[in-house]
């Protein structure tokens, strides 16, 4: 599990973005209140731009205490956080978090193993320690 202090980078009613130098990846750590496409576009701009300045290819989503996304959000997220270019970021790995209660009522192969959605290879998680951990392996 990466240690050292995290560094807030940003934050907006959306939510807020940390950098963890140790492990060298984001951390996006979303609002339990209801947000407005505008500020989730700002938060995940900010995110894109630290990952290409750094030139990481890891983060955390902690979705534990977020308002679900509207099918606007969802449909803006697909369309833009996850169309990274392959050429700029060949390998984007991303740990989501979620509630203990979602994640176990998924079904176990969606809960522990890992998917590909557009650029981003992901695997949900219960726990930050366990996600770091899982992406403190991948190079």
């Amino acid at each position: 599990m990466a240690s050292g202090k995290q560094r807030i980078h940003f934050r907006n009613p959306a939510g807020q973005l940390l950098e963890q130098p140790v492990g060298e990846y984001i951390i996006i750590r979303y609002s339990p209140s209801p947000r407005q496409l505008a500020d989730l576009q700002t938060l995940l701009g900010y995110a894109k731009q630290v990952l290409a300045l750094r030139r990481w290819h890891k983060v955390i989503a902690d979705h534990s205490r977020m308002v679900p996304f509207t099918p606007e959000e969802s449909a803006w997220v697909t369309d833009y956080w996850l169309s990274m270019p392959s050429t700029r970021m060949p390998d984007f790995y991303g740990a989501i978090l979620l509630p203990a209660d979602v994640l176990a009522g998924l079904p176990i192969d969606q809960a522990t193993g890992e998917a590909t959605a557009r650029a981003m290879t992901y695997r949900l998680f219960g726990e930050e320690a366990e996600a770091a951990t899982w992406l403190a392996q991948l190079t």
